[in-house]
């Protein structure tokens, strides 16, 4: 039994136990102190959750009982309350840090916006009360340098439990490493405020793509300590085409025999398979950091084997992603989508011992690969003509192939695994945006009108959602930021003008999610749709909005990019930051495979999880023990916003919950150039981002 001092009037009493205690009442409980004084209180609750699991897969449950008393504690006297039988003894010290107050826990961009917030869950007795209404910022010496009111932005807010109060000290721009106090409550972990403040974030984040490198070895210098291993996939294995290959729509006769090789690339999850579709997303995301920003992405950026060859290191890494695109082409152009093992590995990747397999060429794969071709021959063009030539002829294969080949899967219909093997599916029923994307694309590198022609036809039956991230199902707006960076005169105005007002109005949509929200977060507006990161990957929400920045000139977008750091990094109700090795409390068992099977306790750094989720699919043991495991208990649906389980507070550190805990190399990226567009406050905020808007 432990016990946690939440402010000077609230404790909470945690223990381990296989299913919910009842509920204590209050004339049981009396906290005395080393004097003799007695502290009865006014108020108790109660709350349980799945915390953990033991090597077996079983769930451990956390009760936890709070209990608020009238009057405050005095601080640093000890303490001791009965519970039952057990004596547990506690001392309340002033300005220990404590999770009711939420900080940015790497900290501020100097003159961006500050925003931190207090409040805490008590289980069924509700809020923490909060007497204080004002906050305090401390220098390393403790001194007070700052300080502010705290507002309430919502009372027992139906996301966190909480009674929300914002502090806001944006006009504090002082370089340095504080923490912010809250009397009666305590201190928050540390933050820093400095002008560069991302820029470690930035490089931790995009180091997974060194670390997750198939077909090498991953060792000293470059490798995170203790993080080495001696190499990928055997190559032997890497890889045989499935059965399912020859007898496919587009399993054509260029397929000689079942091997076919394929070499490097980046694991894409927390197994090994490598998915085309999902692999897309990464040169988007990097094509439009370097849209914005290029200045952002340097060479000896992130210490690996390429540094210092003269080409920035995130392009040397797409530079190995592409060798492994490469190879998952056909000769006749097609392109298979994924390869993978036949079941989850449960080991290191050079231990692996099975052939992996080769799956099917499908439009989507085919077309994205196009996609990423034309973006990847114009990134690396200056560098490297040869290279771009030899990418984006392999982009035109594939576009003449898509432009050949009856659609497969047909439109409305997705893939799917044949028995007996376990990868993952990416489901996505429709093709034409890929196809638009790659028209656009081919556009903007070739400035060849066949492509205008294409992509404007698709575009009016093209399916749009200016709030949804790009991603292997979406990626019409990518399609919709590759024909705006293309200024042709031949370009129909009133398309630009729509694709235009699409992302404006993507964010637009951002900024009033980010208003309306009680931690300022770009999020579905559902509750009871909180999950696969739409709260913990905040930062989906800094591209979009740099971009509509871009294209308008409208500081209100700029001025929002710097808070869409804060949920992903401690300024949530957790007080947790969801990537790994980042902030003061992090992720230590996120569903990394690399990780899990190594021989060092903590996990790889920068690996940004999925966190809360609120309803999990009840497809494993593991989630379905999560689900039963909260009370108050889950409401359905369309009971979301009653009294239940806060849908924030549903997260649990567990690689065997993977909604919650497994990102993908996709959302890596998506991580990394927001954060490598945070990383130079100067250069963010400065003329080197905007441009006239386009089509004006």
């Amino acid at each position: 039994m432990v016990v946690r001092v939440i402010s000077s009037r609230a404790i909470t009493i945690v223990s381990t136990t296989d299913g919910r205690a009842s509920p204590v009442s209050p004339a049981n409980l009396r906290l005395r102190l080393a004097n003799g004084r007695v502290f009865s209180p006014i108020l108790t609750g109660e709350d349980t959750q799945v915390t953990a699991f033991t090597g077996d897969g079983d769930p451990l449950t956390e009760h936890r009982l709070h209990v608020v008393f009238a009057r405050p504690l005095p601080s640093g006297e000890d303490a001791s309350i009965r519970i039952g039988s057990q004596v547990v003894s506690l001392r309340h010290i002033a300005d220990a840090a404590t999770t009711a107050i939420q900080v940015n826990q790497v900290g501020y961009a100097e003159r961006g916006p500050k925003y931190a917030y207090v409040g805490e869950w008590l289980g069924t007795a509700g809020a923490l009360p909060v007497d204080s209404d004002r906050f305090d910022i401390l220098n390393r010496a403790g001194e007070v340098v700052a300080g502010g009111p705290l507002v309430l932005r919502s009372r027992n807010d139906p996301w966190s439990g909480s009674d929300v109060y914002e502090a806001d000290f944006s006009d504090f721009q002082r370089p340095g490493t504080y923490t912010m106090a809250v009397p009666g409550i305590g201190r928050s972990e540390p933050f820093t405020i400095d002008d560069r403040v991302y820029e470690q974030v930035y490089r931790r984040v995009a180091r997974l793509f060194y670390h997750s490198r198939n077909g090498t070895m991953i060792s000293e210098p470059w490798a995170d300590p203790g993080y080495e291993r001696p190499g990928g996939i055997a190559p032997v294995l890497d890889g045989v085409l499935h059965e399912r290959v020859m007898t496919s729509p587009l399993g054509t006769g260029s397929v000689r025999d079942r091997r076919h090789a394929v070499l490097r690339g980046w694991f894409d999850a927390g197994d090994y398979g490598q998915y085309m579709t999902n692999a897309a997303p990464v040169w988007y995301s990097i094509g439009v950091g370097m849209d914005l920003a290029p200045q952002n992405f340097r060479d000896n950026d992130l210490g690996i084997p390429e540094s210092g060859n003269g080409v920035p290191d995130l392009i040397d890494e797409l530079e190995w992603g592409m060798d492994w695109a490469l190879s998952m082409q056909a000769e006749d152009g097609g392109v298979y989508w994924r390869i993978a093992s036949r079941r989850w590995d449960d080991t290191l990747p050079h231990e692996v011992d099975e052939p992996r397999l080769i799956a099917e060429r499908t439009t989507h794969a085919t077309a994205a690969f196009a996609a990423m071709a034309a973006i990847h021959a114009r990134l690396i063009r200056s560098q490297r003509p040869e290279r771009a030539d030899l990418v984006l002829n392999a982009g035109l294969s594939a576009w003449r192939f898509v432009s050949t080949h009856q659609q497969w899967p047909p439109e409305g219909e997705r893939f799917r695994n044949p028995e007996g093997v376990s990868a993952g599916e990416y489901p996505d029923e429709s093709a034409k945006d890929a196809l638009a994307w790659a028209a656009a694309e081919m556009f903007r590198t070739t400035g060849n009108h066949e492509f205008l022609i294409e992509f404007e036809k698709a575009f009016t039956d093209l399916r749009l959602d200016p709030t949804a991230p790009v991603s292997f199902r979406d990626q019409g707006m990518a399609a919709l930021w590759a024909y705006l960076m293309t200024p042709d005169p031949a370009r129909n105005e009133a398309l630009v003008a729509r694709a235009r007002n699409s992302i404006l109005a993507g964010a637009e949509w951002r900024l009033r999610q980010m208003d309306s929200h009680p931690f300022r977060a770009a999020q579905h507006p559902a509750i009871q749709l909180t999950g696969w990161g739409n709260f913990a990957h905040s930062t989906r929400a800094t591209v979009p909005l740099l971009q509509a920045w871009h294209i308008s000139g409208d500081d209100r977008f700029r001025h929002a990019t710097w808070l869409t750091t804060g949920p992903q990094l401690g300024a949530n109700p957790q007080s947790m930051s969801y990537i790994t090795g980042v902030g003061a409390r992090s992720p230590q068992h996120p569903l990394s495979k690399l990780s899990m099977y190594d021989d060092v306790n903590r996990p790889l750094n920068g690996i940004p999880v999925n966190g809360p989720h609120y309803h999990l699919p009840s497809i494993w043991d593991s989630t379905r023990a999560v689900n039963s495991g909260y009370f108050p208990p889950e409401n359905p649906p369309r009971d979301a916003l009653a009294s239940g389980y806060p849908a924030l507070r549903r997260y649990t550190d567990s690689e065997l919950l993977p909604p919650m805990s497994e990102p993908t190399i996709a959302e890596t990226a998506v991580t990394a150039v927001a954060y490598g567009l945070l990383r130079d406050e100067s250069l963010a905020f400065g003329p080197q981002v905007r441009s006239r808007p386009v089509g004006e």
